[in-house]
């Protein structure tokens, strides 16, 4: 079997996983009004899907299309400045644009090649830089991966001190967030740090990974944005606010279905659903984001709410995407994903790619 022959294998099953999990949560929720009766006894009439759905407020959905578009231009603005890092100038309005397009390729167009290798690819087509344009894509990721994970175990913290929440009634988000925290600070050494690999012969073991010129470029890119720690604390703050505007576009949305869960959760649970949601488990997590939805926000006879907001929270970023396919249509062709990553420098083991020592 070749190797396009296996992703496109692994790619089918993906899809059925996705298609399985849809199944299983739609199964979990009633399309009309029902009646259900309380532990105490009493008869309860919970809304349907359908019901859910005519009585969402628009005002809120408007307020949480805004808060996302804001989200996005100031990701725009954080990979411009990574970039510029990189002596790799690119202008606003150009980092606007690919923002969009990536944005269309991770929500939109299911396939191999994710947003950022499209960003990548494009801003390539203007530097001899490649390495550093892969460089500055590993980055952004990196820091909103770590910015994640601090939001979710800082509002850990602060609800458990302030007596907002019990230990015992929050003890599945304090275990998540400590594997969260644990397995990102273990890759983040284990990617950045050349002596830790050294020092116990891992060299191998990761020159074998498919993520191998990622972690090679991260190498690089720890030495050189060390050496300008001023711009890229200005980056970490940026991408706070980024953060920030996009829980409050969930937290909107729920608040358009009325769901009546405190803001708070949103700042705990939200970091951490798109935190395991990114697994590439299913394509753009179709499936498995909705389902974390429908785990951590645990709400009393409100699941078909929950699983709406989840649905919601899709249909946003995708509603975003289509303006990238603009860029698509306007912009240079794009070849196939082999070609793309032949480009970058990907699938050359033997050759110095992004990255790579010479």
């Amino acid at each position: 079997m070749t190797k396009r022959h296996r992703k496109a294998v692994v790619f089918a099953g993906k899809c059925l996983l996705a298609a399985a999990l849809l199944v299983w949560l739609f199964s979990q929720v009633r399309l009309r009004d029902y009646t259900e009766t309380t532990p105490a006894g009493q008869e309860v009439r919970r809304p349907g899907l359908l019901t859910i759905a005519r009585e969402i407020d628009p005002v809120w959905v408007a307020l949480a299309g805004g808060l996302y578009l804001a989200s996005m231009v100031i990701i725009a603005f954080r990979w411009r400045m990574l970039l510029a890092i990189q002596d790799v100038r690119v202008r606003p309005w150009e980092a606007i644009r690919l923002t969009f397009l990536g944005q269309f390729f991770n929500a939109i167009v299911p396939g191999t090649v994710g947003g950022d290798l499209v960003k990548a690819y494009y801003v390539s087509k203007h530097t001899a830089k490649k390495a550093a344009v892969l460089v500055s894509v590993f980055v952004d990721r990196v820091l909103g991966l770590t910015e994640l994970t601090l939001m979710a175990a800082t509002t850990t913290a602060v609800v458990l001190a302030a007596g907002l929440e019990t230990f015992e009634r929050l003890r599945p988000a304090v275990v998540s967030v400590a594997v969260v925290a644990g397995v990102t600070a273990g890759m983040l050494v284990f990617v950045l740090s050349r002596r830790f690999r050294r020092l116990f012969h891992l060299q191998k073991l990761y020159r074998r990974l498919p993520m191998a010129h990622h972690v090679e470029a991260a190498g690089d890119a720890a030495v050189v944005y060390g050496r300008r720690l001023g711009v890229l604390l200005v980056a970490v703050l940026v991408t706070l606010g980024a953060h920030i505007a996009f829980v409050s576009t969930i937290a909107a949305l729920g608040e358009s279905l009325g769901l009546g869960v405190p803001l708070y959760s949103y700042f705990l649970y939200v970091p951490l659903i798109y935190i395991v949601g990114a697994v590439p488990l299913t394509p753009g997590g179709v499936g498995l984001v909705e389902g974390l939805f429908v785990l951590f926000l645990d709400v009393p006879g409100a699941g078909a709410k929950v699983l709406a907001l989840a649905l919601l929270s899709r249909l946003i970023p995708v509603l975003w995407g289509l303006p990238g396919a603009v860029v698509a249509v306007t912009g240079p062709k794009l070849p196939e994903a082999a070609a793309i990553e032949a480009e970058l420098g990907l699938n050359d083991p033997g050759g110095a790619g992004p990255g790579r020592s010479v």
